[in-house]
């Protein structure tokens, strides 16, 4: 099947829906609400939120519960869009589905790893996805980290958790989360070599600048935080970046944290270290922002290709996220000025 015929249909639809992303001037009205109720009332009433909350008493509405509210909306979003796929596409963004199942994960893991009581963030996780593989009522269930594994044996989760459960809690989390992560970018990269020659090679391009960004993440962690050996380092990034071949990744597994800050701050994504900001506590950030923007341009040049659906998808995803953000910046009443550091978009000067 030719593009122009696969995702004409689909961009249509895509177009429609994006008209209901949030603006700038959504997110400065909502920095000027004072309650996690006023910013439910303000979804409710000025976004196409309400399709969640027109049936929900918003009033005394608890933060979890407008979270789990705004995630499942998201789902309804992405489920509108996946039966226009069909064949390898439709097996693609299906693999897509499974980012939500391992940041679910790796709340459960922070959440146990601290001692907390789980049954506090089941709604938070807990969404109806069709195409997810979580039993969540079984993993709420879990006491400890090892009986949480346990309850994952009937998933492709288990065998890349279950090494690591003898490492001593303050790298156990490092060394699951990791796992995750490379779990998932190895089978969406193998899915994605299924894809038409054309779409191959643009979902190769931003899927590579991503992985970039994440070894660099890592290695920056393991380095600073964990002590980890080169050799380790290594072991644990993953192939496929944009820029960096096994040489160059090599290089900065091998480097001290100020040689590797320096040949980053020489590099196209300098980003992460030039900035008078607090790199650690907005790195993450710097990462997200700068894929946010790789995805507007490709929005925004609309081709009938597989860059409007990657685009949307992921554009949706950070305006979840900053929500998110907005909600916890109220919560601890930060205003506009200092909330909008938080937040993937820039507004009004951030410059985070």
């Amino acid at each position: 099947m030719g593009n122009e015929r696969r995702f004409a249909a689909i961009n249509t639809k895509i177009r429609a829906l994006s008209r209901n992303l949030l603006t700038d001037e959504d997110f400065i009205n909502l920095f000027r609400c004072k309650s996690i109720e006023e910013i439910a009332s303000y979804l409710k009433e000025h976004t196409n939120y309400k399709m969640i909350l027109e049936d929900v008493n918003i009033k005394n509405i608890h933060r979890r519960e407008l979270e789990q509210l705004i995630k499942k909306y998201m789902i309804f979003q992405y489920e509108k869009l996946f039966h226009y796929f069909t064949g390898e596409y439709k097996r693609l963004f299906k693999v897509i589905f499974m980012r939500y199942d391992i940041e679910d994960l790796k709340i459960y893991l922070r959440v146990i790893s601290r001692g907390e009581d789980i049954e506090n963030i089941v709604d938070h996780t807990a969404y109806p996805v069709k195409h997810g593989t979580l039993d969540y009522k079984k993993l709420s269930n879990s006491k400890n980290i090892e009986e949480f594994v346990e309850n994952l044996n009937d998933t492709p989760y288990y065998q890349i958790l279950k090494p690591y459960l003898n490492e001593e809690n303050r790298r156990l989390l490092f060394y699951m989360e990791m796992n995750l992560d490379r779990l998932y970018f190895e089978i969406i990269k193998k899915q994605g070599l299924k894809l038409d020659e054309e779409d191959l090679k643009l979902f190769q391009d931003f899927l590579g600048k991503n992985i970039d960004l994440l070894n660099l993440e890592w290695i920056y962690r393991g380095i600073k935080y964990y002590q980890l050996v080169p050799e380790e380092l290594i072991n644990y990034t993953i192939e496929g970046g944009h820029e960096y071949n096994y040489s160059d990744i090599k290089e900065y597994c091998y480097s001290e944290e100020d040689e590797f800050v320096e040949k980053v701050l020489n590099s196209k994504y300098n980003f992460l270290f030039d900035t008078e900001q607090d790199v650690d506590l907005f790195m993450e950030r710097r990462i997200e922002r700068y894929i946010y923007f790789q995805f507007i341009e490709l929005y925004r040049k609309g081709k009938m290709n597989i860059t409007v659906s990657m685009a949307y998808i992921h554009l949706l995803e950070y305006e979840i996220r900053d929500l998110y953000s907005t909600i916890e910046a109220i919560r601890y009443g930060l205003n506009l000025d200092e909330g909008k550091k938080y937040l993937v978009r820039k507004i009004e000067g951030s410059d985070i």
